[in-house]
């Protein structure tokens, strides 16, 4: 679904990288109501407004989109040297 006032080549790539990744387009997502990861009807799995408007973004539904953004190992603290100071 292309974002109001976003330009259209990057509407394109973006649907491109979503296509090789997960062999569907978001617009072909959106059109089926289904997750472009698990294939599934997304808004069932979107069980809250930021799930929700993630899904109008990402064409993932909220479990998908946490399952892959989760961090396993905890937040990760930057130290001073990390930074380099």
């Amino acid at each position: 679904m292309p974002i109001e006032g976003q330009n259209p080549e990057l509407t394109r790539i973006a649907e491109e990288l979503c296509k090789d990744m997960h062999g569907i387009t978001n617009a072909e997502a959106f059109s089926k109501g289904i997750c472009v990861e698990c294939k599934e009807p997304a808004l069932p799995k979107c069980y809250s407004e930021a799930g929700r408007r993630e899904y109008r973004i990402s064409g993932m539904c909220e479990k998908c989109f946490d399952a892959a953004f989760a961090d396993e190992e905890g937040p990760d603290e930057l130290t001073k040297e990390d930074l380099g100071l």
